[in-house]
């Protein structure tokens, strides 16, 4: 879980800044045949605290895939990077994402972010040839 805590944030008067952290995704968030993540998700991100303690974060998620071309099925290794965003509010029926007491977990933001920047399949070429299966008949 990737929490953070208002509070915090509000007594240290932190109302603006950075943070990153590495994050060990699920391979579940892959739908992707054969393929995996290559090491943890690196997260960046800016945030904005607000006066209603309202928390927004704009930033990135970047990982590495591994798996088979998905023409060639030979090993390919990618890199990927997806946009974050999210506007997480202390009430029960927020537009967005919703916390409550002083602490906001980011996991299903991050774990979204993750899911939208995935790739269709892997490939190692833009040129890549397919594998050729016979049709003969004996």
């Amino acid at each position: 879980m990737m929490n953070i805590d208002i509070r915090k944030l509000n007594s240290q008067k932190s109302y603006f800044g950075e943070m990153s952290f590495s994050y060990d995704a699920p391979e579940k968030l892959l739908a992707i045949p054969s393929a995996s993540f290559d090491g943890p998700v690196s997260v960046t991100f800016t945030y904005d605290l607000y006066e209603d303690n309202a928390f927004e974060i704009h930033g990135t998620v970047r990982y590495k895939l591994k798996g088979e071309c998905s023409r060639c099925l030979k090993p390919v290794e990618t890199v990927v990077e997806g946009e974050l965003s999210a506007l997480f509010e202390p009430k029960k029926d927020a537009e967005d994402y919703s916390y409550f007491g002083s602490i906001v977990d980011i996991t299903q933001a991050v774990d979204d972010a993750i899911v939208f920047s995935l790739p269709f399949n892997l490939s190692c070429e833009s040129e890549c040839e397919p594998i050729q299966y016979s049709s003969e008949t004996k």
